[in-house]
């Protein structure tokens, strides 16, 4: 008696997903979707260290090979994926990543799709076939596999504050240069006024999340705290949240940050290129011609 039979790539799409299952910490959600056609898979919902909810959402493409045949450079690259399932990833306001699957050795690899779309942005913008290469190193496994994920999903998940915290580093820096050189060796006790600590506040929070964007070390304590040492220091009776004495004790760790970051924008736009001279030029041009030591350009 003849009997109906699942596809190979039935199976291997099952599979794949109790692969993906498997990896992930128990307290992420996995939200599966009824319509799998148009490129996404399943939704993951992450949980914080505390097993709280987040409302932090990345949308899941699953794909398998039996046996995945990595070249001498231990790369895999993964043709064959419609352009305007590409596209369709593109616009998605949640990040978006790929998830291929060794089912053989019961290994997974993850690729976000952003990422690599605005690293290989001239390719991208030709509309004619994409596609997408994995490293080895992109393994999906335990604590570096987690680590390495939030790594990449962060980074899409704040893309757009990242632009605007550019855009006003950028429009600040000068402003920023000459606030910290004012303020440098004042007299200890003069209160700082409502606009420059309106100023000082907006600098801080601004270099504060360059800084964990780019992971560099940043010294600089949390405004919060800053102010409670000052109160700490000079008491409540002039009703001023912060002193000359706390800007000047933190003016030359803000120079050095400023140099810091200018160097981690350089190398961020690098790697970006294409992406930066295709949608802004002017952005990536000024950013490039700022020297080593600060200085703006003079155009």
């Amino acid at each position: 008696m003849k009997l109906p039979k699942r596809s190979k790539q039935h199976i291997s799409e099952t599979a794949s997903f109790k692969l993906f299952q498997s990896k992930i910490p128990d307290s992420w959600i996995i939200r599966e979707v009824t319509e799998r056609d148009y490129g996404i898979d399943c939704y993951l919902e992450l949980v914080n260290d505390d097993d709280e909810l987040t409302g932090e959402l990345v949308l899941i493409q699953l794909k398998s090979r039996q046996t995945i045949l990595w070249t001498r450079e231990n790369t895999y690259t993964l043709i064959g994926i419609d352009i305007a399932t590409s596209n369709y990833w593109y616009k998605f306001a949640v990040p978006v990543f790929i998830f291929l699957a060794d089912i053989e050795k019961q290994e997974i690899f993850m690729l976000s799709v952003d990422y690599w779309i605005k690293r290989n942005f001239s390719e991208f913008i030709k509309q004619s076939t994409f596609n997408y290469t994995f490293n080895r190193s992109s393994l999906f496994e335990g604590k570096d596999g987690i680590f390495f994920f939030k790594f990449y999903f962060y980074y899409e998940h704040y893309r757009q504050q990242f632009e605007n915290e550019l855009l006003f580093f950028l429009t600040s820096l000068q402003h920023f240069q000459d606030f910290q050189i004012e303020h440098h060796n004042r007299d200890y006790h003069l209160g700082i006024e409502g606009t420059d600590l309106i100023y000082f506040e907006a600098m801080h929070r601004n270099y504060k999340f360059l800084c964990i964007y780019f992971n560099l070390d940043n010294p600089i304590p949390p405004m919060r705290e800053l102010k409670k040492k000052s109160r700490e220091k000079f008491g409540d009776a002039l009703h001023y949240e912060l002193y000359e004495h706390d800007l000047t004790e933190w003016v030359g760790e803000f120079q050095k940050l400023t140099l810091k970051i200018i160097k981690g924008l350089k190398e961020f736009l690098d790697g970006e290129m294409s992406y930066w001279l295709t949608i802004n030029p002017s952005i990536y041009n000024y950013i490039i011609n700022i020297r080593e030591d600060g200085q703006l350009p003079s155009w």
